[in-house]
């Protein structure tokens, strides 16, 4: 009876450290995952870079396409619209400064990926 017992409190333990493993497996973040006991992280690539697909003119860029951008999402995506409708378009990438919610930091994430074509 004691032979049975142990085996069977070491098949369950077995079981418990099995799903204990695949539980704590599958509580990573998307993009993460675990090298040699390290914990890794993946980012994405950014949707506009320099040598792929040019920079994003945000003269004439609309809202779904904004959000794009790093550091953009929906409603900042309207408020650059908005702006864009209002005062005309922008003669420098620098004039996003003056929509509310962009600042020094903001631009300098955006700027690799934004541009103001020449003539607008």
């Amino acid at each position: 009876m004691k032979k049975g017992m142990f085996l069977l409190t070491a098949v369950t333990a077995l079981l418990l450290g099995f799903l204990i493993a695949l539980i704590i497996r599958r509580a990573e973040a998307p993009g993460t995952f675990t090298v040699y006991g390290r914990r890794e992280t993946v980012l994405p690539e950014p949707v506009y870079t320099e040598w792929d697909r040019g920079k994003m003119d945000i003269n004439t860029a609309s809202e779904t396409e904004l959000t794009d951008l790093p550091e953009i999402g929906p409603a900042l995506a309207g408020r650059i619209v908005s702006y864009r409708e209002e005062n005309g378009p922008f003669e420098a990438p620098e004039g996003l400064l003056e929509v509310s919610g962009i600042g020094e930091k903001t631009l300098a994430a955006l700027l690799p990926y934004i541009t103001v074509a020449e003539g607008d």
